[in-house]
Parts: structure tokens; sequence; C-alpha cells
């Protein structure tokens, strides 16, 4: 058998709905500018992959390798695109923001002995010269130096703090040994499930 449906009978919908029909209708089919898409978000910098020619582990600090420490250690990570100039130190800060609230001011030297001059000039606790009572920033910082590389934390989270500076102290990205890259893979003993 074949079944055929009845005649749809509009006097049976009540009023309310096809009103709200005729609506819908109206404005479906109206001319309408659409909205522009939001902008893109900032992007985010993502660690480098092991072994990347563009981060060199030459055992010292670079934008690259800080970025891969930080991301590694399991923080947010951002560059906030801008530098900051203190007189009494030779590099230009980058400014970075660490999680939520914190930020931190990376000064990258050329080489240790650059960063050595600066350094025995400062109250290194501060990080600012000697008998500086003011001081240059918002609030006392804390301060951790590692081969090149002055940083400058601004965190009330002390175990934010914690886990930048044991991420910075453990040194920069060393190159990899001759023993390292001639050793060939453990080959593990076949095991049987039981």
């Amino acid at each position: 058998w074949l079944f055929i449906a009845p005649p749809f009978n509009t006097r049976m919908v009540p009023m309310s709905v096809k009103a709200g029909l005729a609506a819908a209708l109206a404005l479906s089919c109206s001319e309408k500018p659409v909205p522009a898409p939001p902008p893109p978000a900032a992007v985010v910098p993502r660690a480098p992959a092991p072994g990347d020619p563009s981060c060199p582990r030459d055992a010292t600090w670079k934008e690259c390798a800080l970025i891969d420490r930080i991301v590694h250690a399991g923080l947010y990570f951002k560059p906030s695109n801008d530098t900051v100039t203190v007189s009494y130190l030779t590099p230009r800060g980058v400014r970075y923001q660490v999680g939520r609230s914190a930020s931190l001011l990376a000064f990258y030297y050329a080489d240790t002995l650059s960063l050595l001059r600066d350094w025995t000039k400062l109250d290194t606790l501060r990080l600012t010269p000697p008998g500086d009572s003011i001081g240059a920033w918002p609030s006392v910082p804390e301060v951790f130096r590692s081969a090149n590389l002055v940083v400058a934390v601004f965190s009330n989270d002390a175990l934010q703090r914690e886990r930048v500076r044991l991420a910075i102290t453990a040194g920069a990205p060393q190159p990899p040994s001759a023993s390292a890259e001639r050793a060939t893979p453990q080959q593990l003993p076949v095991q049987r499930a039981r």
C-alpha cells in the first residue's frame, strides 16, 4: 500500500506560529551587512622543535631558547612586543607576559663578559645601582642571571617565580656532546606478555 499524506490545512496552525514564521522569513530575506570577522588573535610563540636550526644550542641564551625553556616549564609565555631601556644595563630589555598577571624582563647580552661588566656595578638583589633608594621598577623584582641573560620577574605568585627561576638557572641550552651524537639507541630485550 502506498501512503499519501493528507493536504496541509493552514487553518489548523495557530496565528502566533504563522506570525513567527512570517517574521523569520522577513528577517532572513532582509539585506543586512555581514559583520567583519574578528581580527586574528595574537600568535603565542611555540617552543622550537628539537634540533631546530633557527635556534642553535650554543650555550648562550636567545629569545627562542628562553621561550622553549619557559613553555616547557609549563607556564603561559607571550612576548608583549615592547622593549625597556634601563640606563645602567647595556642591552634593551624585552618584556614578556607570564601567566595571567606576571611580567618578565629579559636582557640578552652578547656574551658573559659584557654581562659581568654591568653586573658588578649593580645591587643584584634589586637590579639597581648601589645606593639607589628609588629604583626603576614598579615593585621589587626577583632577579636571575644565567650565562648571557639577566631576567627580572614581577609576580606575586611564589610558585610561578620558582618555576621561572628553575627554568633559567638550569643554564643555557648546551650543544649536544660528541658521545651523544654517536650513541646508538639502546635495544631492549623482548618481553612476553603474561
